[in-house]
């Protein structure tokens, strides 16, 4: 049979441990914002895959093999691109510029039309000047929409969470316009959190 000291100091123990742990996840948990806005965002990237002015260029030849689902020259398994593509504001290449891409894509499949695809929207001009929103998943060009997850953000599109669908219009064999509609949201800290965080502020 356990002594009354043994037992007490069992319960002193239990308690110390939930202790502990409710710190450990006050410090390691973020506050969670009870509010989230809404970005909606219509944009055109200008990809200009070869000749004159050409925006993507070829990082990393892969292994192949040649995937007979795709055109070369990005056709092997593994090719990796590097693109820097300019966003307007409309699908004309001449419409007002708003932002740039850049990111990478590369060929995932060995026989179907599929790439891994990520990239990040920089945004020049409007109220999300300077912000960026940061998009990945797979790219599958049998289908007519694509779908990517918005990961991330920074600046006034900080904690961004979403989803992205994109569009491919092309325009030659050398020339596509993607147009990406993006609904996204990105959380407004409470005043709580504000207060909660402000001994983190320091004064530059």
């Amino acid at each position: 049979m356990a002594s009354p000291v043994a037992n007490t100091t069992s319960s002193k123990r239990c308690r110390l441990l939930l202790l502990a742990a409710a710190v450990a996840l006050t410090i390691l948990v973020p506050p969670v914002s009870a509010q989230w806005r809404p970005v909606r965002l219509r944009v055109y990237v200008q990809e200009v895959l070869d000749g004159p002015g050409q925006t993507e260029k070829l990082l990393l030849r892969g292994p192949g093999p040649a995937n007979p689902s795709l055109w070369p020259p990005h056709n092997y398994f593994g090719d990796t691109v590097v693109m820097d593509d300019l966003v307007t504001e409309g699908p004309a290449n001449d419409s007002a510029p708003v932002g740039r891409v850049y990111g990478i894509y590369m060929t995932a499949s060995m026989s179907r039309p599929v790439y891994t695809v990520s990239f990040t929207l920089l945004l020049s001009t409007g109220p999300y000047k300077g912000s960026t929103l940061v998009m990945a998943g797979i790219d599958d060009d049998s289908m007519p929409v694509r779908e990517h997850a918005v990961v991330g953000g920074t600046g006034a599109l900080r904690g961004a969470q979403g989803y992205v669908l994109g569009v491919v219009m092309p325009v030659s064999s050398q020339y596509v316009v993607m147009e990406l509609d993006v609904h996204a949201s990105v959380p407004e800290p409470t005043n709580k959190a504000k207060a909660a965080a402000s001994h983190l502020i320091m004064d530059l």
